[in-house]
């Protein structure tokens, strides 16, 4: 199916609001997802906890007067839409970032699963499954898509910022998350998120986490 039939089907939902959001929101999650990851341990939790750009509601960024936009109306277009285009990625990929989005972390999980399943070398979709994953308190099945990833682009800053992250306070592995810095660092040494996760470390093996 092409992009212009999903967006015009969208549009017929909600007078062409929804295609913009829609079409806005997966442009940025990518960024969004990661900016939650390099937060402070504190603000991210499996299972929620964090924001998003988008607000963590809907009513954020419309124009004054607008009705609220209804989430459980754009996930029946979207899950229609998937259930008209069995062969179609992109659509899938769209209704598992809305629900990541919503906090829906469980539900967004089988989406990106589908989404991989027509489009495996799409790494941003296998990260971001890796951080739904994380969400729901599976640190070790979040490894595992993040060393997908990897494999499929073994540059991928992202992957190697959540792989810190998840190491230090999914698994406990400061070793590995030793390395993913090393990593991450030797590819982008003025990464942002850099100071921040290197103290993060030192912490934690200055507090005995050193071992495995």
């Amino acid at each position: 199916m092409k992009k212009e039939t999903i967006i015009t089907a969208v549009i017929f939902l909600a007078v062409g609001f929804l295609a913009g959001y829609i079409t806005d929101a997966q442009m940025h999650y990518s960024g969004q997802k990661a900016a939650q990851m390099a937060a402070p341990p504190s603000s991210m939790p499996p299972g929620g906890g964090e924001t998003t750009a988008t607000g963590g509601g809907m009513g954020q960024g419309l124009p004054e007067g607008h009705p609220p936009i209804d989430p459980s109306a754009i996930i029946r277009q979207l899950s229609d839409l998937a259930a008209q285009n069995p062969k179609d990625p992109e659509v899938r990929l769209k209704l598992a970032n809305f629900l990541y989005d919503q906090k829906q972390y469980e539900k967004a999980i089988p989406w990106y699963q589908q989404a991989l399943e027509l489009d495996p070398k799409n790494v941003n979709a296998r990260t971001d499954l890796g951080t739904a994953f994380y969400y729901t308190g599976r640190p070790q099945d979040a490894l595992r898509e993040y060393d997908q990833s990897l494999k499929i682009n073994s540059s991928h800053e992202q992957t190697l910022l959540n792989i810190i992250v998840v190491s230090l306070n999914g698994t406990h592995d400061v070793a590995g998350a030793q390395k993913a810095w090393n990593r991450l660092n030797q590819l982008n040494p003025n990464h942002p998120a850099l100071a921040g996760l290197k103290e993060q470390i030192d912490a934690a093996r200055k507090a005995g986490g050193g071992s495995k």
